[in-house]
């Protein structure tokens, strides 16, 4: 009874306001449908365009055996993530040193393994380095202790790498994507994930990011942007722990790039993460069959030198 007495009021109340009343019902319902599309908020907030990318960036996926080092190249600055081992720096800083690379704007090291931060204390006694970013994750060997006894020395600005954080070396735009929760049994989870986009092009550097982290991401983005990239950095050197079947198909590479050791006593990479790429027709490289692998962007095509 109350409710039909309710809409004899809305009745009759349309009536007092006759064809006016009318127009408001329908400027509403035309209100409502804008606000639900989107196209309201297109409208008065529209998202900000990207300016066109001059020049080039350099992706270099350094031969640095069983371990990780990526050095990305830009016209105004250079991003080294990750330094491989302990044994392999003397051979990181000689390739810093023919790509006549003195200066970092950022060194990302992903997480507190000997395979990816052997060579940092190395990396900040030769480069200057204005900001690193790390993990909230540390560690008890010597090996930690050296980076961050090397990051003081250097005075380098310490960033705590938090989800879709941006920073920006002239046109190339870099977003951390993980890690996102806290408190992980296997410390690859804590890497730090990050997308470099410039222009039109995207590459996803995953560190040993495992399952767990891909989930966790899979959770957060969904498909399409930020996990969409042109080529993918395989998590964990090909281990079939991380680059799961869901991630792989969210992320939708052209490329991938497979950093391990030649003849590595792990397996790396697993030849079920090999015949996932081919699955999915993703054009891999491999550091252990080629040894140090260049892929140069113009803002709209990635092309391996």
């Amino acid at each position: 009874m109350a409710t039909k007495k309710k809409n004899r009021k809305v009745k009759r109340l349309l009536k007092k306001l006759g064809v006016f009343g009318g127009i408001i019902v329908v400027l509403l319902a035309v209100l409502g449908y804008l606000y639900t599309s989107g196209l309201l908020e297109e409208w008065f907030f529209p998202k900000e365009e990207e300016a066109p990318v001059e020049g080039s960036v350099e992706f270099h996926f350094i031969d640095v055996g069983q371990g990780d080092a990526a050095l990305i190249r830009t016209e105004v600055g250079n991003v080294l993530i990750d330094a491989g081992t302990n044994a392999s720096e003397e051979a990181l800083i000689a390739y810093l040193k023919a790509e006549g690379v003195k200066e970092l704007a950022y060194a990302v090291f992903t997480h507190p393994h000997e395979d990816h931060i052997g060579g940092a204390d190395a990396v900040l006694e030769y480069c200057d380095v204005e900001k690193v970013i790390l993990p909230d994750a540390t560690a008890t060997t010597k090996v930690f202790a050296r980076m961050m006894d090397a990051i003081e020395a250097e005075g380098a600005d310490l960033i705590m790498a938090k989800p879709e954080a941006t920073y920006r070396v002239g046109d190339l735009k870099l977003t951390v994507l993980a890690p996102i929760g806290k408190d992980y049994k296997d410390v690859n989870n804590e890497s730090v994930v990050l997308r470099a986009a410039f222009g039109d092009t995207s590459v996803l550097f995953t560190g040993d990011a495992e399952d767990v982290s891909e989930e966790e991401m899979l959770q957060r983005y969904g498909k399409g942007d930020p996990l969409d990239c042109d080529l993918l950095k395989v998590g964990h050197h090909g281990s079939d722990s991380s680059t799961t079947e869901a991630f792989l198909k969210a992320v939708s590479p052209e490329y991938a790039v497979i950093s391990c050791g030649e003849g590595n006593d792990y397996g790396h990479p697993k030849q079920s993460i090999l015949q996932r790429l081919e699955a999915e027709d993703v054009t891999y490289w491999r550091t252990d069959l080629e040894g140090s692998i260049v892929v140069v962007s113009d803002g709209e095509n990635l092309k391996k030198e």
